[in-house]
């Protein structure tokens, strides 16, 4: 091997190490809570749920290569003692990056305790209050497969326009399977029906597993810790009409994101069980060590009804990269399943995400 195929072999490995390091992550983040924090397991208006969600992005530069992030969770909830629930669950997830076939596979097992502080009618003026703590223990393993990866090897001198086979033995690669560990708070309070406020935290990658395709760089390639803060709540504004509004910031190696926005919420009794949400938010991501900008606007709307929650979304791109994408950055779609309380003894006041 030639020293330009070592060169190129080389940057290929660490490009990929540096998108392995990175968690893929969805723009409708109330929506895929298991994904987002370890405490959000439980909390919610039923006794069972089961959310599927799908992101694609990047299809007009990768064609029909787009990134591609599939997820799947379920969760159920139980009351342990008096005004305490626990909850219990599960998610898998997929990312798929462009033309090299690289994967990102994760799979988690999740548990949280929700604990009482306060109820209506007792005490804190009627209002409910909740302080719930969630942990995950799960496995990944990061790979990548495309025999139409191009190498140095398969180039003419004189002749470039002749492609031949390569003899890289590097096509098909997988790191071993690593455990990992995440865990979150969150503290919540609900006034009313309407209207409620949360805010909460977790850390993900705890243990900091190493995701290294090659031997010997076991202390070069390791998962960052991702550490992210949530906030929200939903506030009435007219006599059928609420506002969500919500901000997320992450934070994991030299990567940063915060995504804020609201969404508008209308229900009327005439629509029986079914509500509609609107809404806008702005993502903001820091530009490695050159500042930060807004790459993106995303526009959503979900629509509620009685055991189904159907949410769409599109990322419009502001960044540099408008001028080739003509704004077009991802959809994201997600439904979920919920199944309704039988009995007070399992309703559980939530906040509405």
């Amino acid at each position: 091997m030639n020293q330009l195929r070592l060169l190129l072999v080389f940057v290929f490995f660490l490009l990929l190490q540096i998108l392995q390091a990175q968690d893929p992550q969805f723009s409708q983040f109330a929506n895929t809570a298991h994904l987002t924090n370890p405490a959000l397991i439980g909390v919610y208006d039923g006794t069972f749920r089961a959310t599927l969600a799908y992101r694609e992005q990047w299809n007009t530069i990768l064609g029909k290569q787009p990134y591609r992030t599939m997820a799947a969770s379920a969760d159920i909830r139980r009351p342990v003692l008096r005004g305490d629930f626990v909850g219990a669950g599960f998610v898998a997830m997929r990312d798929e990056t462009g033309g090299s076939n690289f994967r990102q596979d994760r799979v988690y097992a999740g548990a949280a305790y929700l604990k009482k502080l306060g109820g209506r009618g007792r005490s804190y003026k009627g209002i409910t209050q909740y302080l719930v703590a969630g942990g995950q223990v799960g496995a990944g393993q990061n790979s990548f497969s495309n025999p139409g990866l191009v190498f140095s090897d398969q180039f003419e001198l004189n002749t470039p326009n002749v492609i031949r086979e390569s003899q890289e033995v590097l096509l098909n690669m997988a790191t071993p399977m690593f455990l990992d560990f995440n865990a979150g708070l969150l503290y919540y309070m609900v006034f009313d029906d309407n209207q409620s406020f949360y805010i909460g935290g977790s850390v993900h990658h705890i243990s900091t597993p190493n995701i290294a395709f090659l031997e010997g760089a076991d202390s070069d390639f390791l998962l960052p810790r991702k550490y992210s803060v949530q906030l929200g709540g939903e506030f009435p504004i007219g006599q059928n009409l609420t506002l969500l509004p919500a901000a997320i910031g992450m934070q994991q190696g030299k990567s940063m994101r915060v995504l804020a926005g609201t969404h508008f919420r209308y229900n009327s009794r005439e629509w029986r069980e079914i509500a509609l949400r609107v809404g806008v938010w702005g993502s903001v991501v820091n530009k490695l060590e050159s500042g930060i900008l807004m790459d993106a606007t995303v526009v959503s709307a979900t629509l509620e009804m009685e055991r189904l929650d159907v949410g769409l979304s599109y990322d419009l791109n502001t960044s540099s990269l408008t001028q080739i994408t003509n704004a077009r950055g991802a959809f994201e779609m997600t439904i979920t399943y919920k199944q309704p309380y039988k009995g007070r003894k399992l309703r559980v006041d939530c906040p509405r995400f």
